[in-house]
């Protein structure tokens, strides 16, 4: 996977939990079909069988869409299913180990919440920083919401991609582009949508408008 051409604009995280049911791999389809550049799985339930299941699933799907497929926390499962890459948060394996067992042709992806964390994770050189919790979210309840201000601190000190994430939805992700995020990570707001395709073809136009006004003329 070619690192530079990815699109950041909107990173979905699938979770079953938020599928009531409908099938991942068709809800996969539609969200890469509506313009979702990286689809990444997570699954926090502890079913390890059927997190690999899923997995090889959607790495399918992704591939098909030249799309990269991201394993949220496990290595392991990223391994077992050639996934394009892994997502760590601070409380995971270490960025170094998570390396040593991908590979360098891999994305490494890492969760921050403050420049602290930050610059704890710049020394291990990921792909990308995913930042935030940026708006109040049931998805990360434990987390205060930072707001913006987070991305233009990261923002000043790195050139590395910005995906944001927490309580991002369509109504308000042009603050978040505007503020330096190369994109958004989004889980409740696409996969509660009545219409997964739709709702992913409404970020894109909303990331787009507000980057085309970010441009200089």
């Amino acid at each position: 996977m070619e690192f530079s051409n990815v699109n950041w604009s909107l990173y979905a995280i699938i979770d079953k939990s938020f599928l009531g049911g409908r099938p991942i791999k068709q809800i996969a389809e539609a969200l890469l079909e509506g313009g979702v550049g990286v689809i990444q799985l997570r699954d926090k339930t502890g079913d390890i069988r059927a997190f690999y299941d899923d997995a090889l699933a959607l790495k399918q799907v992704a591939a098909y869409h030249q799309a990269p497929f991201i394993v949220n926390d496990r290595a392991d499962v990223a391994i077992a299913a050639d996934a394009d890459g892994v997502h760590v948060g601070q409380e995971d394996l270490p960025v170094p180990v998570v390396k040593a067992l991908l590979g360098k042709d891999k994305i490494i992806g890492v969760s921050v919440h403050d420049l602290q964390e930050f610059e704890r994770m710049a020394g291990h050189d990921p792909t990308y920083f995913g930042v935030g919790t940026i708006y109040k979210t049931a998805t990360k309840s434990e987390r205060n919401a930072t707001g913006t201000a987070i991305i233009k601190q990261v923002r000043a000190r790195t050139d590395k991609p910005i995906v944001a994430i927490g309580g991002i939805d369509v109504a308000n992700a042009a603050p978040v582009i505007e503020a330096g995020a190369d994109g958004v990570a989004v889980i409740s707001a696409l996969l509660c949508a009545p219409d997964v395709r739709t709702e992913a073809e409404a970020f894109i136009r909303t990331i787009q408008q507000t980057s085309k006004k970010k441009r200089p003329i």
